[in-house]
């Protein structure tokens, strides 16, 4: 067999009015080559007020035309939680890897949900094989159990998102806007889809992501605007309901009504949600102490990277259980924010995440941990700034820690989880760190148990 079905062929324009092009552009997928723009905005123009109304404006600007237009607003990818999905994926993942070499085989053989236009699916699998090549040359000791991960979930990501992008009315122009921080993962899914004729554009009001791989560094354009924004970004949702779907938007969990703070004992009592974790290594020897925080009363943990980095399996103990519960259940990290999910076959009463509202200096906190060992310890204290450690935005406070408090809770006299303990300076007193709730939300939403 002969593989006569030519793949779409892509021309990055590189536009001189960024946005306005990326709106205005316009075509049509029926030609073997196509135009597309992939934007890095980075910054925010003169106000956070004037961003916020141009995405709002591109809101607009697409839902008018809905008929030839599809238009998602992103924040963040699907995570894939689902142990049948990732037994399904990994399996596609090795039948793939059976044929990549053969591309009459490789033309036949499913990747994913198929693709109503033969073009598209044919250019799907070779983008496939180009995103597998970009990871191998940017993780070059990785080694095939981590490319076995990053190819699960990608699969997953097409499976989930293409069948949307690409639906049965084929509408002509799909744009992909991605707004906030994004992993190197996501932003290779990104590049994946403007390989596919989808206009992108990612904007970050902070900063642009760092080891940016070479390809995406030639096909996408950077723009950079003069001012940054440092604080959590919440656009408000302007689209009409009925053209809405769960990916379009960013939704934020509603926390629930609070009429007053809690006392001291009150907010101890939430140490029952605040787990010690114990690290062991091949050698059954622990390796680390630390804490861990309930995102969801199905047993997904949020903890330090450091804390769990390294582990063969993880001992999990809870307040007032004498039982030491056993889980191999590495589910998720984040190597620059430093965070990591585990899971634990045990239900429990998870912590409420702040995700609305900012912090302040002064403002009373508790941070509650297993410091030295010494299970749930409870100590007060106060955000006593915000501070910029290796790009990444911490908070400071003064509420006393230890070694074994990372990965603890830092609450506010709500009883809301603020910040997940990182750090303390050992050469100062009373100087913590702890990685804020926006970042701990953009990492593991799909884990936080919303309030009923």
């Amino acid at each position: 067999m002969i593989v006569t079905t030519r793949p779409l062929k892509i021309k990055y324009k590189k536009p001189d009015n960024p946005l306005q092009e990326f709106m205005q552009n316009i075509q049509s997928n029926s030609s073997l080559t196509k135009e597309v723009v992939f934007l890095r905005y980075i910054g925010i123009p003169d106000s956070v007020d004037l961003y916020k109304e141009n995405i709002l404006k591109m809101d607009e600007y697409f839902f008018a035309k809905k008929q030839s237009v599809l238009y998602l607003r992103l924040h963040k990818l699907e995570a894939i939680t689902n142990n049948k999905d990732i037994d399904r994926f990994a399996e596609l993942w090795e039948n793939w890897q059976a044929v990549v070499n053969n591309p009459p085989l490789l033309y036949k053989t499913t990747l994913c949900s198929r693709l109503k236009n033969d073009q598209l699916e044919w250019t799907k699998k070779l983008s496939f094989q180009e995103i597998i090549h970009i990871y191998k040359e940017n993780h070059p000791n990785s080694n095939a159990t981590l490319l076995k991960n990053f190819a699960v979930k990608f699969l997953y990501w097409m499976d989930y998102y293409l069948p949307q992008i690409f639906s049965e009315d084929n509408q002509t122009v799909q744009k992909i806007v991605f707004i906030g921080n994004i992993t190197q993962h996501e932003l290779l899914f990104l590049y994946f889809l403007s390989t596919l004729g989808c206009d992108i554009c990612y904007m970050n009001p902070k900063e642009d992501i760092p080891n940016l791989p070479p390809s995406i560094a030639a096909s996408s354009t950077l723009f950079k605007c003069r001012d940054v924004y440092e604080r959590e970004l919440v656009i408000p949702k302007s689209l009409p309901k009925k053209s809405i779907t769960p990916q379009q938007t960013m939704i934020l969990p509603v926390q629930n009504k609070t009429t007053g703070e809690c006392s001291y004992e009150q907010l101890a009592s939430l140490a029952t949600s605040v787990v010690m974790i114990k690290t062991f290594g091949e050698d059954h020897e622990v390796l680390c102490y630390g804490s861990g925080v309930v995102l969801h009363q199905d047993g997904y943990i949020l903890t330090n990277l450091h804390v769990v980095s390294g582990g063969e399996y993880y001992s999990v103990l809870y307040e007032n259980d004498t039982n030491e519960h056993i889980t191999h259940q590495f589910v998720k990290y984040h190597d620059i924010h430093d965070l990591a999910i585990l899971k634990v076959n045990r239900i429990s009463k998870a912590l409420p995440v702040k995700v609305e509202g900012q912090l302040v200096r002064g403002q009373k906190v508790v941070a509650i941990g297993s410091p030295l060992g010494l299970f749930n310890s409870v100590s007060d204290g106060i955000v006593s700034g915000f501070r910029d450690i290796r790009t990444m935005s911490m908070i400071q406070f003064t509420a006393a820690i230890s070694n074994g408090s990372s990965g603890g809770a830092l609450l506010d006299m709500h009883g809301r989880l603020v910040g997940l303990i990182t750090a303390g300076f050992n050469d100062g007193q009373n100087l913590n760190l702890a990685v804020p709730a926006h970042l701990i939300y953009q990492f593991a939403q799909n884990f936080i148990e919303l309030p009923s």
